[in-house]
Order: structure tokens, then sequence, then C-alpha cells
């Protein structure tokens, strides 16, 4: 029987506002939904897993009362929003410097005119563009060659359906995990993440089955029951990662 993908809301909301009171900033949103609470842990977690791999963090665009706004919607301009930005120096002296957005647009590979809002973003330096639509209204998003990865952020536990959907998601903005796996060198201790689908539950045998398969396969994450597990993609060994 799969393990219940719940958990305590005042427990999300306290581990939310010590992460952002530990980066110099304080939790003031309101955030009802539980899919939006799992959604900051998980962009929270996303900002460890970087930290871990020994890059410095700093908070960018504060509101002016110091309060870490999340973009708890798909609508809105990045200048309006704070997010993560994470650097480190390599042996020969190169700067690898990336941001981390919540629910940004991403552009597809394919078409200049879809896009996709992802739960969370890795870009690279400047990632993310703001440009005046044709009907006037300005709208922020990351092109193809500024997306480093992405993650999918789902609460509730998986089933198959859900699971060949992201490949979907993923051919459209990163389709060389779909297109050409073997050109990707992935591995458990590389920069990045690969795109990541995550789950606060955890389901039954056949549907494990079926994401370790489509891992194997293509190389991107399906992270299962981080509730159920009390689980942090951050401190997962087993996670596919590669170098951007």
């Amino acid at each position: 029987m799969a393990k219940s993908p719940w958990k305590d809301r005042s427990a999300l909301l306290k581990d939310i506002s010590s992460f952002t009171t530990r980066n110099g900033a304080f939790f003031r949103q309101n955030a009802k939904r539980m899919s939006d609470l799992f959604e900051l842990s998980v962009y929270n977690d996303t900002v460890k897993f970087y930290r871990r791999k020994r890059y410095k963090i700093a908070v960018e665009n504060l509101m002016k009362d110091g309060t870490f706004k999340y973009k708890l919607s798909t609508i809105g301009l990045k200048e309006n929003f704070s997010f993560f930005r994470a650097w480190k120096v390599a042996a020969n002296g190169v700067v690898d410097e990336i941001e981390i957005h919540h629910n940004i647009r991403l552009r597809s590979a394919h078409d200049d005119h879809i896009y996709f809002t992802s739960d969370v973003s890795v870009t690279r330096k400047d990632g993310v563009t703001t440009k005046a639509q044709k009907n006037g209204r300005n709208h922020s998003f990351v092109e193809p060659e500024s997306l480093i990865t992405f993650l999918e952020v789902k609460h509730m536990n998986p089933f198959p359906e859900v699971l060949f959907s992201f490949s979907g998601i993923v051919l459209e903005v990163k389709p060389d995990f779909i297109l050409n796996p073997t050109a990707i060198a992935v591995g458990t201790k590389k920069s990045h993440l690969t795109p990541a689908l995550i789950f606060s539950g955890i389901g039954g045998s056949h549907v494990e089955s079926v994401a370790d398969k489509l891992m194997a396969r293509y190389g991107y994450n399906v992270i299962r029951g981080l509730f159920a597990n009390k689980g942090r993609i951050y401190a997962s060994r087993t996670a596919n990662t590669f170098d951007a």
C-alpha cells in the first residue's frame, strides 16, 4: 500500500521560514495551499543542493521590508519577485554562476511561441528575459540556451500517466535528454540535477518500476517520497546529475 504523501502544514511553514531567515530574509506570504508550500520546500531544497555542491549563495531582489517574495503564481514578471544566485570558482579560475527561479516560463526548444511554466528553474547568469508581447504586455521567460535544468513538483502519490507525460515536457524544453540521451554524461557527482519530477508521496511496485526505467532510459530524475520518507532532494546520493 502506498504511503501517505501528506505532511503537517505547520511543519512546512516552519521549515520555509527557518530557511529564509538563515539566508538573510524572512517569509511572510500567505501560501494557503499545501501544494504551494511543498513547491516552496522543494525550491529551498534546490538551493541547498547547490550549497552542498560548494556554490556560494546570495539572495536577490528582496522586497523593501526584507521579505523574500516567492513567485506563487504563473503570472508576473521576474523583476517583481525574489530569487537565488549561486556561483562557484573552478580550479582554472572560471566562475560558474547560476540563478534559481520559481514559476518562470520556459520557451520551447522547438518553437518560439510555445511556453511551459516550470515550478523550479535553474538558469545561467541573467537567464530570464523580459520582453513585450504583441499585445503590448511584458512577460518573463527563459530562452532554451539559458536553461540548465528544471524541476516539476507534485504533491501526490505518483502514477504511470504523470510519469509518461513528464517525458513530453522534457522533450519540449530539454530535448537532448530524450532525443540523444547517450550524448549527456549523467552521473551522481556532477554539478546539476537533471530535469526532475518530484513527488511528496511514493507509489506501488509498478509505479516504482516505471519510474526507475524512465530514469535509466533518459537520465532525468523521478524523486519520490519526500514526505513519506522524510527525504530531501539535496541529500540524495542516487539522483542523476550532469555538467551543463
